[in-house]
């Protein structure tokens, strides 16, 4: 992979070169890494601070982007890990550029320090246990300096504990080879937190990139809220990603003012939930007055208005995306979904107005209560939808994953051979509609993957490490203890 096939334009004037010099890992293909906003953030915030940060990913061979460096050079490694099953592949491109595993081996002969941040060390730190040096917990806006000061502190002295222990004096940073034995030895005081940064606009806000080769496209992201005022059942953000906070409409209405300029782009809003910003009318007439189309990643289907719907037609679109998540009322007033088949109905009514002529639902299939006549309500509904408005439909149907940290974390993982069970039900309940209704193949093995790995504590995040650089068989195999692992978690934060 060569940066000069990609395109890319930077829209921060960033420092070039720097130190120390700075693996940045995001464990998946570059089109996937680059729609990431936590990994441009920390981008340039590493550059910003004078770093000599450089990018890798899943394809790029080992080596980086910007200097073709190969990973084995650096002696800072750090990885963003959004999803689960992405460990694994970390993993293995450690593996592949002959890096030590473990945090001991490594500490042994004075090898790369690795840390870990992203998504997933809110949810489960613990699982990154055996690898890292250290996890940074929540947000990294609130940990970058200390992180900076203390690791070019570190390539100065070489002292692997003294490092560990400058590091561990931050409250949102879990050390594993000073914490781990706490955790074990059933003691309290070691008081890690989530670092949340509670002032949106002290952080970028936007994309660092524009780029054709990312999977959105061209396209502009603008990051409108953190954290989540709804409190769904299954959903991680409320307990593990804070309260929602919500960037100014004047800050993105002017980062969209400072590079309209740079010809054709989309604009993608981030947000766990777009319609939950107090200005969005706001924003989308100022993405409309500037000529450009707007994305969404989905919609909230009480959240579907006409200012919506005009900014998406404006855009030239004809397709959108919501997520119902159950087909019966009665089930998703129970995942606190408070709308109605009914409303669905109404709203697709109105999308189809504009111009929609074709939806993306997403479903789950094992959420807790759910029957078979459940199942044959996600067909119905489709059904329905195509008989009264002839809008043409996919459905994405995922399987229920109760994670930490959740309402639903001690509810069941209905497995593969029950997940294959009620998927049948519901292609059974869809014949005849093949030609207007796709229903997308479901990652039976990736949902277990999603699962085992949220759950895995410190004993088993030791045996991943020997079985996943091999295959994925084994570590699957592992037996799962969510009660352990949840007390081990509640004597990290404690």
């Amino acid at each position: 992979m060569s940066r000069s096939n990609l395109n890319e334009i930077t829209l921060v004037d960033l420092p070039k070169g720097g130190a120390p010099t700075w693996a940045l890992i995001y464990p998946n293909v570059y089109k996937v890494g680059m729609t990431n906003l936590g990994y441009h953030y920390v981008y340039a915030a590493l550059k910003t601070r004078g770093v000599g940060a450089e990018r890798l990913f899943f394809d790029s061979n080992c080596r980086s982007l910007e200097e073709d460096r190969h990973l084995g050079e650096f002696p800072i490694i750090t990885a963003s890990v959004s999803y689960e099953p992405d460990y694994v592949n970390l993993i293995n491109i450690l593996a592949d550029g002959k890096i030590s595993l473990h945090w001991r081996d490594r500490a042994h002969f004075n090898g790369p320090v690795i840390g870990i941040g992203g998504a997933v060390s809110y949810i489960n730190p613990l699982l990154f246990s055996s690898l890292a040096d250290f996890v940074c917990l929540g947000d990294g806006e609130v940990v970058i300096d200390h992180l900076v000061d203390s690791l070019r502190d570190y390539i100065i002295h070489q002292d692997r504990a003294r490092l560990w222990e400058e590091l561990s004096t931050s409250p949102y940073i879990y050390v594993p080879p000073l914490h781990d034995e706490l955790i074990l030895s059933d003691k309290d005081g070691i008081n890690r937190k989530r670092g949340r940064i509670q002032d949106l606009s002290k952080s970028l806000g936007h994309s660092l990139w524009l780029t054709p080769e990312a999977a959105f496209g061209r396209t502009l992201l603008l990051e409108l809220q953190r954290g989540c005022f709804r409190n769904c059942p299954y959903c991680v953000v409320p307990n593990n990603f804070g309260k929602a906070r919500t960037r100014s409409v004047d800050d993105l209405i002017s980062f969209l003012d400072n590079f309209k300029g740079l010809g054709d782009f989309n604009v993608g809003l981030v947000t766990p939930e777009a319609g939950d910003h107090p200005h969005l009318g706001q924003l989308l007439d100022a993405i409309m007055e500037a000529g450009k189309r707007v994305s969404f990643a989905s919609l909230r289907i009480d959240a579907l208005n006409e200012k919506v719907l005009e900014a998406l037609a404006m855009g030239g679109k004809r397709s959108i995306t919501i997520a119902p998540e159950a087909g019966s009322d009665a089930l998703r007033m129970t995942i606190k979904k408070h709308f109605t088949n009914e409303l669905i109905l109404k709203k697709l009514a109105m999308a189809k107005e504009y111009g929609i002529n074709s939806v993306k639902m997403y479903f789950m299939i094992g959420l807790p209560g759910e029957s078979d006549e459940d199942i044959r309500a996600i067909a119905e509904m489709s059904q329905s939808i195509w008989d009264l408005l002839k809008i043409k439909l996919t459905l994405s149907i995922g399987i229920f994953v109760p994670k930490p940290g959740t309402p639903f974390s001690g509810e069941p993982f209905i497995g593969i051979s029950e997940g294959r069970r009620r998927l049948n039900i519901l292609h059974r309940s869809l014949r005849g509609f093949g030609k207007v209704i796709t229903l997308r193949p479901v990652d039976f093995k990736g949902s277990l993957k999603e699962y085992v790995l949220s759950w895995y504590g410190l004993k088993e995040a030791e045996s991943i490490l020997n079985l996943a650089k091999n295959d994925d068989r084994g570590f699957l195999n592992l037996p799962v203890s969510r009660e352990l692992t949840q007390e081990q978690l509640s004597r990290l934060y404690l």
